[in-house]
């Protein structure tokens, strides 16, 4: 997390039927103390961003009446606004705020491709009443369409004892993930659990081949020694030796999402880090089997990482 140095935060102003409000919601929040307390770790840059989608408001007011309602409300958010970039200053954070009007996705998205920005994080509303932690649309259409990595933040009093979990399927984006999730990790002092799923083709050919079942388990040991192995090559690549809490790496046979989930429930991850990958043809509209199955039934934060050859199916006019 150490190289991100241009942050986005998304603030949602609205509650209700009221689009700009003092009293931010729990997640908003939360995104708002995560974003500057990374800041402050790694001397970047902050910008506090809202967008308020007035369409569906003023649709059938009188031209007259819509403007007033645009003055009011922006006057609103910008005074809310300008006081989370005090706040900020105050922690000893460089900065600055933007207000836009339209949808809160797609503007959060042409910020990113104005500036630069190499991060953005977000809460989302949808927490449940069972404590289940969903993705709401906005955070969903981030993870697929953004051209940086996203954080989805959920509340977690415990940020001191955060326990990461980094996702790596030996791809060039799952390293990446798992260089972030150390560099977190020592801003953290957390410990690191770096999972790999075995999803294996032959080992259900070869049992039905009638091939002896201690030649199939010795099968899977092998692959699953040489997963391993690899596993701690990528990681001598890293400065997790440093970490207090250190790295524990699991193996796993089964398909990818449930892996994580299990994951997840076992060892009380805080926070997913994970690569997304573009699929059908179409960038950035679908961000991988994997995540799409898993990331609706997570229960932690998740930090999402974009493949460098990524390219964003918005674009600016």
């Amino acid at each position: 997390m150490q190289r991100f140095r241009k942050i986005l935060v998304g603030v949602d102003l609205s509650s209700g039927d009221r689009l700009a409000v003092e009293d931010l919601g729990a997640t908003t929040r939360e995104a708002i103390n995560r974003a500057i307390w990374l800041a402050g770790e790694s001397s970047a840059e902050l910008t506090f961003f809202a967008a308020l989608d007035l369409l569906a408001h003023t649709l059938d007011l009188l031209e007259e009446e819509q403007e007033q309602i645009h003055h009011t409300v922006r006057d609103d958010a910008t005074a809310v606004l300008a006081e989370l970039v005090h706040e900020a200053k105050e922690a000893g954070v460089a900065a600055s705020s933007r207000l836009e009007f339209g949808r809160s996705w797609l503007e959060i998205i042409k910020e990113v491709l104005r500036h630069g920005h190499d991060l953005v994080i977000v809460g989302t509303r949808d927490l449940s009443a069972t404590g289940r932690f969903l993705m709401g649309s906005t955070a969903t259409k981030l993870l697929r369409k953004c051209p940086c990595p996203v954080w989805i933040t959920k509340p977690d009093p415990d940020l001191e004892e955060a326990r990461i979990l980094v996702a790596d399927d030996l791809t060039d984006v799952g390293n990446t993930a798992l260089q972030i999730a150390i560099d977190g990790a020592q801003l953290l002092s957390a410990k690191v659990h770096v999972v790999h799923a075995v999803q294996d083709g032959f080992e259900q050919p070869l049992t039905r081949s009638g091939l002896a079942s201690e030649k199939v388990d010795a099968y899977r040991e092998k692959q699953r020694a040489a997963v391993e192995n690899e596993l701690q090559q990528r990681l001598s690549m890293t400065d997790y030796r440093t970490l207090s809490s250190g790295v524990q790496v699991h193996v796993e046979n089964g398909p990818a999402d449930i892996v994580l989930l299990q994951a997840i429930e076992e060892y009380g991850i805080d926070l997913l880090v994970m690569g997304t990958i573009g699929r059908s043809g179409i960038p950035g509209m679908l961000i991988g089997n994997t995540a799409e199955r898993l990331l609706p039934q997570v229960t932690c934060s998740v930090l999402a990482i974009k493949p460098a050859d990524f390219v964003s199916p918005i674009t600016l006019d």
